[in-house]
């Protein structure tokens, strides 16, 4: 299938430029009939094939095997070819092969600017990264293997006191065999992405600390009331979420007045349903409002 579906992106990209067989075949010094056969899924060497991907310029890899499939939450990028990605996201894209039976590894020229050194073999690869990485990604491979379909994770490298955060995609090509032999991907570099997502994740463990410590119910919700963190499990109370969440919108509901005093004040201190609370206003860095609650 594989062949078959080259054949036909190679003769979608010839009649999409016009470019007849004659005109390929003298451009890589080949006969018309490599190129016709090319064209209905034959065979092609890595030599022609790099030097076709170069002619019609697109990537090579992509050229022979067409979309990469992201895992099953990937639903942004699922079926989206190498150069969709290149041409909507504006971001390096490392395209990459790994010959099983040759142990042969390449990579496209772009390399060295997404992972911040050159890489030619498995050896350089697997030294930019620790023990722990280089085993959950190799088990992701293996898994490929064992079961098909497409891997995807984030891995951190690093060369002379440098680190950066990869994004790879990878899935298996059957060989002759009809077995998975050969391991093609893109990667790309999410350092910032990635960065941001980790501070994100300490802050947000050091806020649920301080939450924690708290001597009196806290909650903070959206500005319909929806609750968007608290401290009530570790109240010796034990408010239950469910009828917290009703107070709230009950409450948010039936204020519009006193909600609308908050925001201009910035703080009010209330009664609702018996319970007495102090209701804050506060807006965070992008602006967007939330109310505060504090129980007595």
């Amino acid at each position: 299938m594989s062949g078959e579906e080259f054949g036909k992106r190679l003769l979608s990209l010839l009649k999409e430029r016009k470019l007849s067989q004659i005109k390929v075949a003298k451009a890589l010094g080949v006969s018309r009939t490599a190129v016709n056969k090319w064209t209905k899924g034959g065979m092609i060497d890595d030599s022609n094939l790099e030097n076709l991907a170069a002619f019609l310029s697109v990537d090579k890899i992509w050229l022979k095997y067409g979309e990469y499939v992201g895992s099953a939450g990937d639903q942004a990028r699922e079926g989206r070819n190498i150069n969709e990605v290149h041409m909507h996201d504006n971001v390096e894209i490392v395209t990459w092969e790994w010959d099983l039976l040759t142990g042969e590894v390449t990579y496209s020229d772009n390399v060295e600017a997404v992972y911040g050194v050159k890489i030619a073999t498995n050896d350089d690869f697997w030294s930019l990264m620790s023990e722990a990485s280089r085993d959950k990604l190799v088990k992701g491979y293996e898994r490929i293997m064992r079961e098909g379909g497409a891997h995807e994770m984030d891995f951190r490298v690093g060369h002379d006191g440098q680190s950066r955060w990869i994004t790879s995609r990878a899935t298996g090509v059957k060989g002759p065999n009809g077995k998975v032999t050969k391991l093609v991907g893109i990667s790309m570099d999410n350092t910032e992405r990635k960065t941001t997502e980790l501070q994100l994740r300490s802050t947000s463990r050091l806020f649920r600390a301080l939450l924690s410590h708290m001597d009196h119910l806290v909650v903070f919700t959206d500005v319909a009331g929806e609750i968007l963190a608290t401290n009530h499990e570790t109240r010796p109370e034990k408010t239950g979420y469910l009828e917290l969440q009703a107070l709230l919108y009950q409450f948010v509901l039936r204020n519009g007045e006193l909600l609308a005093q908050v925001k201009e004040d910035g703080s009010v201190k209330t009664r609702f349903q018996g319970k007495k609370m102090a209701v804050h206003h506060h807006e965070d860095e992008n602006a967007q409002p939330f109310l505060m609650f504090e129980f007595e």
